[in-house]
């Protein structure tokens, strides 16, 4: 017997494009999930499953209570969740954009694409905001003490969900370690309803009619009151600022005809991006090449990017994630372009095209860096020194202009300046600036930088020493 709820509403916003497939294909190789009327919603499987596997408490002892708040399935014997999501379905005065972005895969060893590789999926882009509504049934029991110990659970479970959707912490859909499905809550409010002692909050539920609370509701809890839980799990993170030395394209083709260029650089509701497909896909490159010129086993880079086997039809995710990065308001100019026969040295007949890169006019300057590159951020979950340490050298590559991102490298294209950066990890924040001396800590902090390269660099494989 239910003798109260917890209701926990709010506003899911979309910081990021998200891809939640629907299986069809009917627009591109991936398309939206769509409802009846072609709206597009986020279904309560895929956000109460991200839920559920990221809440992983460093406390011990509630494992009935979390066995209770989530439901379990042992065999034969199992208990069904006290949870209840509805899909999130678009807000009435809303609108979601759907737009279609190119994928292909780039051979490591050439740099080109390989044939047959290009693929299409549909997005919904940022902005859009999607309603949140959901329960928590408090069942009652013989045991008084174990039913106000799971609300006091329950409360301090919803609260930490909060936390960390308002903190944006949350990723939802597909390649999310490509920074796609990065969600925030606002506007969150959770009511208790007391079923078995308060007969207003009974009569209220009962001819409440609706779920958007609209007629006046008990009051919201105080979220000041409720606790919060810490959760498991270390990272090492790098939030990276660069300057664009000169141009950039990472392309994509618009539809039509007419004056438009043969390519331009792809864009985001926010303007356009560096796309976290493209920056992971150099950065993985970069430190493939790394790992085999130090003679590292690529068991490294599968544990860090995952890993398809297309033999044994198999895959693994990685646990690094690189977010979108959106570009600021850089100059967009159309270049046109030939083919030479390199044999005659004379133009081969239509091979003409053009393309609209990007690009920083103001970097030569005088005393003018231009237009800076920011929140360009590289995360690793559960990390180990020697996966800080590579990620350490791939960020001096970046930072010195030696990995290009984006297409057109043979002219020059995509090539970074560092700026700054700031590294975390154990509780610590190591800063960096550009210049002669680029660490503005101690030398403590220099030390612990180099221990992550020196793990990298005394990596074996089973070697438990240098995962400490």
């Amino acid at each position: 017997m239910s003798s109260g709820k917890l209701v926990l509403t709010g506003t899911i916003e979309l910081i990021s494009p998200t891809s939640i497939g629907s299986g069809d294909g009917d627009h591109s190789d991936t398309d939206v999930l769509r409802d009846s009327d072609g709206m597009p919603f986020i279904p309560a499987t895929s956000f109460m499953g991200v839920l559920r596997h990221s809440m992983k408490l460093k406390e011990n002892g509630h494992d009935k209570n979390l066995e209770k708040f989530w439901g379990y399935s042992k065999g034969s014997n199992g208990r069904q969740s006290a949870v209840n999501c509805s899909d999130l379905t678009l807000c009435n005065d809303d609108k979601a954009e759907v737009v279609i972005r190119d994928g292909v895969k780039i051979c490591n060893k050439t740099g080109i694409a390989v044939d047959g590789s290009k693929y299409d999926y549909e997005v919904i882009e940022p902005g859009a905001k999607f309603k949140l509504y959901l329960e928590i049934d408090i069942q009652e029991s013989k045991k008084r003490e174990s039913d106000e110990t799971f609300l006091a659970f329950a409360k301090s479970m919803l609260k930490t969900i909060c936390q960390r959707l308002e903190n944006e912490d949350v990723y939802i859909g597909a390649k999310t370690n490509s920074g796609l499905g990065r969600i925030k809550l606002t506007d969150d409010k959770i009511y208790e309803f007391n079923f078995k002692n308060n007969k207003k909050d009974v009569m209220w539920w009962l001819k409440r009619g609706d779920r958007d609370f609209s007629s006046k509701p008990p009051a919201p809890l105080d979220s000041n009151d409720i606790g919060t839980f810490d959760l498991t799990g270390t990272r090492f993170c790098i939030n990276a600022t660069f300057n664009l030395k000169d141009s950039l394209i990472i392309r994509t083709y618009p539809a039509g005809t007419g004056d438009q260029p043969d390519a331009v650089h792809i864009k985001s509701a926010k303007g356009p991006v560096i796309p976290g497909t493209s920056l992971k896909g150099a950065i993985r490159s970069r430190a493939e090449r790394i790992l085999n010129t130090l003679g590292k086993p690529c068991t490294i880079l599968t544990e860090l990017f995952g890993d398809v086997c297309e033999k044994s039809k198999t895959s693994s995710k990685g646990r690094i994630r690189i977010d979108e990065v959106v570009l600021p308001r850089f100059v967009a100019e159309t270049q046109a372009r030939i083919k030479i026969d390199r044999f005659t040295g004379g133009t081969i007949g239509g091979a003409l095209f053009d393309t609209m890169p990007l690009f920083n006019p103001d970097f030569k300057g005088s005393g003018n860096m231009g237009e800076k590159v920011e929140f360009v951020t590289i995360t690793i979950r559960d990390y180990k020194p020697h996966e800080a340490g590579l990620m350490l050298l791939v960020l001096k590559d970046l930072w010195t202009g030696d990995l290009v991102v984006g297409g057109e490298k043979a002219i020059g294209r995509g090539v970074f300046e560092g700026e700054s950066a700031t590294i975390s990890f154990d509780g610590e924040k190591i800063e960096l600036q550009k210049g002669v001396a680029p660490l503005t800590g101690a030398d403590n902090e220099k030390k612990k930088l180099q221990g992550c390269v020196d793990a990298l660099v005394a990596y074996k494989k089973g070697n438990v020493q240098n995962e400490g």
